[in-house]
């Protein structure tokens, strides 16, 4: 008798045992599962906040671009550059001026709207309205491509008045001067540099917009590949990808 109440407060106390000990185990896991959802809204609510805040900043970054520098800026010198024709001595000067009263109209009906939404994103800010935010920035964008888009529409018709020679002729100096640069290191020949002249002038003449200070890399592009694959020699090749390589990591191998 006295053994099966041993066995019976035995298995009582172990079923009580076993129920606080999953207790105990329920406990842990719910808190390390709140400890986890906790831990989860944090990082959404950090994310949210990056997010806001590099939206923010982008939206108060966005200028109207200003006019970007012309050909037309200074005419003797493009003259003298290219050799106008008497025609084009006229038309062009004509066509700026259209172009210089069309960006003023732009600018006065467009310029007060776009500095009302730089005031509102500042206000919005302060309280965190993403939506709003996100809204007034995809607006600030489009009317700062929309200026931009303007000048180099009127830009690429004031180049299109010149002829392929004369294109050339105002192109090839600066694109010379970049692919120079770009291979200066390999001291290239005499009859290498007279190689090179010739593929950027042939290059030159069949671009349909003016280039300036920043030239883009599909410009450059193509002309540095050709004179890579056609006009060095093997080891300035070799000596050419290794300095490439050295770039990316951080090594010269010049």
């Amino acid at each position: 008798m006295k053994m099966k109440l041993w066995l019976i407060t035995g298995m009582v106390a172990s079923l009580a045992f076993a129920s606080l000990a999953e207790g105990a185990v329920k406990k842990t896991t719910r808190k390390k599962t709140e400890s986890v959802k906790r831990d989860k809204d944090l990082d959404k609510k950090e994310l949210a906040e990056r997010d806001f805040q590099k939206l923010r900043d982008v939206g108060l970054e966005i200028e109207l671009p200003k006019t970007d520098e012309s050909l037309t800026d200074d005419m003797e010198k493009l003259d003298k550059q290219v050799t106008l024709t008497d025609q084009q001595k006229t038309k062009i000067p004509a066509m700026r001026a259209l172009r210089d009263k069309g960006l003023a109209n732009w600018d006065k009906v467009n310029r007060k709207k776009f500095d009302i939404m730089k005031a509102r994103l500042e206000k919005l800010s302060s309280r965190r309205d993403m939506r709003a935010c996100k809204a007034i920035v995809i607006q600030l964008q489009s009317l700062s491509k929309a200026r931009a888009n303007f000048v180099t529409s009127h830009e690429r018709k004031f180049f299109g008045m010149l002829t392929p020679d004369q294109r050339g002729k105002w192109n090839a100096p600066i694109l010379s001067q970049i692919i120079l640069d770009e291979f200066s290191s390999l001291e290239p020949s005499k009859e290498q540099i007279a190689k090179i002249e010739s593929a950027v002038s042939v290059q030159a003449k069949r671009l349909a917009v003016p280039l300036g200070a920043d030239v883009p890399a599909q410009v450059t592009g193509p002309i540095k590949k050709y004179v890579y694959t056609r006009i060095l020699t093997p080891q300035q090749r070799k000596v050419y990808a290794a300095a490439k390589i050295g770039e990316k990591t951080g090594k010269k191998r010049l």
